[in-house]
């Protein structure tokens, strides 16, 4: 889910509405094919889908197909990897689109029609089951973040929660995602700089890991904004995070 959270936070926390922008440089491809528009609620009330990380958008303007920027590859083709209130997925319905079904996205840009394939919010995409929230037990230095070996002058003491990869546990340098970095939650030496706090990738031994983490109790909270934005084991076993006290699925390629 949140291989490049932490770094993507940072930008969230202005709160610059995703896609909210002028698309002028878009490229015209192909016109959408005609198709009934179903409303997912008779009242036609928005539903939130979730959070969706680096899903494929498929944008029209009057009726074409356009790509962002004349490039199918450039980032605004794509949703954003924050987590936030701007970058929540919203949506009135669906519609078929070259015979595939494709939720339409509420308010996504200005001047254009933002489209995903209702694939990606299916179990498949939903799967959060590599990252865990660990306690640690001893107090310890974490390295760098950067894959350098050196040692910093941060200290993780009992009790902090930390967001372990797990598809790194097994290697000689463990990634993990901190608490955050406000001297508050766990982790001391960051300077203070009156910015934005939130979590950061940094990297443990796989000894340190060993000896002094302990996988965390379900309902433990891993908190990784100022918002107050966290997640659990329980939470992640569903699919999620809480965001503002309420739970969202996070669907990610």
């Amino acid at each position: 889910m949140f291989k490049n959270k932490f770094i993507k936070l940072l930008t969230a926390a202005t709160f610059a509405v995703v896609g909210i922008s002028s698309i002028n440089t878009m490229s015209h491809v192909s016109t959408v094919q005609a198709s009934t528009f179903h409303y997912l609620r008779r009242d036609h009330k928005l539903v939130t889908l979730g959070f969706g990380q680096k899903l494929p958008l498929r944008l029209y303007r009057n009726g074409r197909h356009v790509y962002y920027n004349d490039d199918p590859t450039d980032d605004g083709n794509f949703t954003d990897e924050a987590i936030g209130s701007a970058f929540l997925l919203k949506t009135h319905g669906w519609k078929y689109i070259n015979g595939q079904k494709y939720y339409k996205i509420y308010n996504y840009f200005d001047d254009a029609s933002a489209y995903i394939n209702a694939k990606y919010f299916t179990k498949k995409y939903n799967d959060l089951s590599y990252e865990q929230v660990y306690t640690v037990t001893k107090a310890f230095s974490p390295r760098n973040g950067d894959m350098q070996a050196s040692k910093t002058n941060l200290m993780l003491h009992p009790g902090a929660a930390i967001e372990v990869d797990m598809y790194s546990t097994d290697n000689d340098i463990v990634s993990i995602g901190s608490p955050i970095d406000d001297n508050k939650h766990g982790l001391t030496g960051f300077v203070e700089d009156g910015s934005y706090h939130s979590s950061a990738w940094l990297k443990i031994t796989q000894s340190q890991f060993r000896n002094n983490c302990r996988k965390a109790s379900p309902n433990t909270k891993f908190v990784f904004d100022d918002d107050g934005d966290y997640e659990t084991n329980a939470s992640l076993a569903r699919g999620g995070i809480y965001h503002k006290g309420h739970f969202y699925k996070v669907y990610t390629r």
